[in-house]
């Protein structure tokens, strides 16, 4: 809270040297009771500038926040079925899905707020939702059998909800809406599920999740599909 106290502390000061100079010039102190207004207006006008600095910083430092939702263990069971293990940040239990497919899915509903909610320091709420498997190729999203799995549910007032209902009246909600992240899956890769300020995002943690990541492409046909699961 650096970026208000230091301006805060400065401008207090410029104002006590301010009044400190009318008391001198009330006395008819003149040359001293100048010095001091002009003085006190030059600290005020330091914490003016301090502060549009420090809502600048802190705009910044709001808006590209992270943090941690989940992290996700892959192994292959077969092609096209792996077991994820997944520590979700706010559940102490490890929860095991069966995932079939070629990637991993993980959705949430968010409630964003306004620019100056996040100044004075409000964070994007947000609720997980589903955790589903999910095929590259449209073909096979469609004939093939599919898995998806409701996240847990988080312990202690639901925010999300209480917000959605009941928050309209602060006119600080800027957006409600669903943000999901999908990402590749590898025998013995490893990502990190993230909630930014706008939405979900993903990050490989490991050496294989890496390399996954980097030959992971959009195929055009069945085939291409297939090679990327190591299907002949």
């Amino acid at each position: 809270m650096i970026w208000w106290i230091f301006p805060a502390a400065v401008g207090l000061f410029g104002l006590i040297v301010t009044l400190t100079g009318l008391a001198h010039m009330t006395k008819m102190k003149f040359a001293t009771g100048t010095a001091r207004l002009m003085g006190g207006g030059l600290f005020i006008a330091g914490a003016v500038v301090l502060s549009l600095i420090g809502v600048n910083l802190q705009t910044y430092s709001r808006l590209t926040l992270e943090r941690s939702v989940a992290i996700v263990d892959l192994t292959m069971v077969e092609p096209q079925v792996y077991q994820a293990n997944v520590r979700f940040t706010n559940d102490d239990e490890v929860r095991t899905y069966e995932i079939r497919g070629d990637e991993i899915q993980f959705q949430a509903r968010v409630i964003k707020w306004n620019q100056w909610a996040h100044i004075i320091g409000y964070d994007s709420i947000y609720r997980m939702d589903r955790v589903q498997g999910r095929y590259t190729s449209v073909d096979e999203e469609i004939k093939k059998p599919r898995t998806v799995y409701s996240a847990p549910e988080e312990p202690g007032i639901d925010a999300y909800t209480l917000i959605k209902k009941r928050g309209g009246w602060l006119k600080a909600v800027d957006a409600s809406y669903g943000s999901g992240t999908y990402i590749p899956m590898a025998n013995g890769a490893s990502f990190e599920i993230i909630m930014t300020q706008s939405g979900l995002i993903s990050r490989p943690i490991n050496d294989a999740a890496r390399q996954v990541q980097k030959s992971w492409t959009m195929p055009t046909s069945q085939n291409e599909a297939e090679q990327l699961v190591g299907i002949e």
